[in-house]
């Protein structure tokens, strides 16, 4: 059972020790985060998708204004 303790409490520390040392991904500037943002939203499949959504929500609100309409008159 010691030995046990022994092993687990070693693993632990290795795996700490690996963890810690792991290179991080570091962001040099944000121009450059701004700059994939503005490349990502300019995106022609973005801007179809974009606008495939709100052509989408619109249509699904049109159809429920117009069913609220039609419950209240009834």
């Amino acid at each position: 059972m010691r030995n046990m303790i022994i092993v687990i409490g070693a693993v632990a520390l290795l795996a700490y020790a690996l963890g810690t040392r792991t290179p991080r991904v570091q962001v040099k500037n944000r121009e450059s985060v701004g700059h994939q943002v503005v490349r990502l939203w300019n995106d022609p499949r973005a801007r179809k998708r974009r606008r495939k959504a709100a052509n989408k929500s619109a249509a699904a609100a049109k159809k429920r204004a117009k069913k609220t309409l039609h419950d209240l008159r009834a």
